[in-house]
């Protein structure tokens, strides 16, 4: 009788296991393609956007440089139209351009002159420092606020807190900023109010970015912890006597993880967008405020690149969000390459 189990084991797993491998080795390909497909499509969308605005940017660039006076004659911004590429048809000027995207080569600046890489350079880590910054405000305080909220369902606490979320996304974004700024810069005069550096400089961005962002991922895991709260196995651990400290964390808490993780995601892109307004707010130099004066600019090179950059930064969080999927969720491991589509 001792000898079954070790005689019938390797015959049923090696099979299973071997399909597993193959399946989560197709699903990892599978994914790492589409976020090629994204920041292809990102960088295509932008591009023809950009290039479909009826100005010039050459024009623009004279006169901005000459101080409003007029620009340059005809035959200089052709010559320059010509160094830029812009006198070439749109479908050759995108397959040029992307070929230089994918040698790692982003341009050169049409208003500065400037290779791109070093004018991202300057001011990226500046922006992507502060979105980390708001996402580790974020992520912790929406999971704490959220797990203290639908402790119990039907408790007074719950009822309190669940609007919460609500009433902070409805600040704007704008206001939340200047609001921080004049309690805890002018008032209470804890941290810098503006254009500082390091973590002090950081610390009233971060927050001003993150209490919309924490708003929505409280929602989203309030809701799913209610949810989940009412299946028929958390009444069936109960009635086996199971603590509710242990079946809240261990049981619902974790079923109710997979939309949190996956908003958190895709919150990503939100955020960075949302540094346009928090870096003007606070006067930081970074990759909104580069985005703006860009647009308004039309310096397509620099476009691009913050467009290709923000794609990247997006699809690769979201990328490591579906291959946590199977370490949060075991049963996406057995559901074959469909299902994890």
């Amino acid at each position: 009788m001792t000898e079954t189990p070790h005689e019938v084991v390797p015959q049923v797993t090696t099979p299973g296991g071997a399909a597993a491998s193959r399946s989560t080795t197709a699903y990892v390909l599978r994914r790492c393609g589409y976020f090629v497909v994204v920041v292809l499509s990102v960088y295509t969308l932008s591009f023809f956007l950009l290039y479909a605005l009826p100005s010039d940017p050459v024009a623009l660039m004279l006169e901005r440089r000459s101080g409003g006076a007029g620009g340059g004659t005809p035959e200089q911004i052709e010559a320059l139209r010509a160094q830029y590429g812009l006198d070439q048809p749109l479908l050759v000027r995108y397959a040029d351009t992307l070929g230089h995207l994918v040698r790692g080569d982003l341009g050169t600046s049409f208003q500065s002159g400037r290779p791109v890489p070093q004018i991202l350079a300057a001011v990226a880590p500046n922006t992507l420092g502060l979105a980390a910054g708001a996402l580790l405000v974020a992520v912790p305080f929406s999971l704490g606020l959220a797990l203290v909220t639908s402790w119990r369902r039907d408790g007074l606490l719950h009822r309190v807190l669940v609007n919460v979320p609500a009433l902070v996304a409805a600040v704007p974004a704008f206001w939340l900023g200047l609001l921080l700024v004049q309690l805890f810069s002018f008032t209470l005069r804890w941290v810098p109010s503006a254009g500082a550096s390091g973590l002090s400089g950081l610390v009233l961005p971060s927050i001003a970015l993150a209490l919309p962002v924490s708003a929505s991922l409280t929602a989203v895991l309030v809701r799913g912890l209610d949810d989940v709260q009412r299946a028929s196995f958390v009444e069936l651990l109960r009635a086996r006597g199971l603590p509710w400290r242990r079946v809240y964390l261990a049981h619902v808490a974790r079923n109710a993880l997979l939309p949190f993780v996956t908003l958190t995601g895709l919150t990503v892109g939100g955020v960075l967008v949302g540094t346009v307004i928090t870096e003007t707010v606070f006067a930081r130099a970074g990759l909104g405020r580069l985005l703006a004066s860009s647009v308004q600019t039309q310096d397509a090179p620099v476009i691009l690149a913050i467009a290709v950059l923000a794609a990247v930064v997006f699809a690769a969080v979201n990328l490591a969000v579906d291959l946590l999927y199977p370490v949060l969720d075991p049963r996406t491991r057995h559901r074959g390459s469909g299902a994890l589509s």
